[in-house]
């Protein structure tokens, strides 16, 4: 009797109604965001994930062919998961080649830059993660920007976007870099 119902409300939905939208989002949520918070252990990522694949499922209306309405939104939150856990990894990933990059001193550096490196990294911390791991490698690490780009899996060319971005704040804030460097000098 269900499998009629989902036929019946797929095919509604394919049409735009709104009214078998919400049948579904109300029969299909709480099992979707159990299932979600079983594997994610948190409230507001799993209500988020579900949310979104409602969302989806609304957009893709007119494309979808589905077979089995419970086995594809299934899916579709699996999916989703796997991709919110990727995407935690991927950040945990440039978090710890960003610590790994500052922790780390170069011998090309001498004690007189300590103070200007520190100015120039609180600024940079100012920006986006992958930002701040390009300019920290590609101009003061003196590292090749195919190479830093490689690392982070972007274009040379995007690679290069970041560094014309953290250029451009470092303009905006040339008078806060100049009395730092003046203060460096009067020391």
């Amino acid at each position: 009797m269900r499998d009629t119902n989902d036929i019946a409300l797929l095919a509604l939905l394919k049409d735009g109604d709104e009214t078998a939208f919400t049948e579904i989002y109300n029969q299909y949520w709480e099992p979707l965001y159990f299932m979600a918070h079983k594997r994610l252990q948190s409230a507001q990522d799993a209500e988020e994930i579900v949310q979104q694949v409602f969302l989806t499922l609304w957009h893709k209306r007119a494309d979808l062919s589905i077979q089995s309405l419970p086995f594809y939104l299934a899916a579709m939150v699996r999916y989703a998961i796997y991709r919110h856990f990727a995407n935690l990894n991927r950040k945990k990933e440039q978090t710890d080649t960003l610590q790994a990059i500052t922790a780390e001193q170069s011998p090309a550096f001498d004690i007189d830059n300590k103070f200007l490196l520190e100015i120039l990294n609180k600024l940079a911390n100012e920006l986006p993660a992958k930002h701040r791991i390009v300019f920290l490698q590609h101009k003061l690490m003196d590292r090749p920007l195919e190479e830093v780009a490689g690392e982070l899996g972007v274009s040379v060319r995007t690679a290069e976007g970041y560094v014309a971005r953290v250029m451009q704040v470092m303009r905006q804030r040339r008078e806060y870099l100049t009395l730092a460097m003046i203060f460096m000098l009067i020391k």
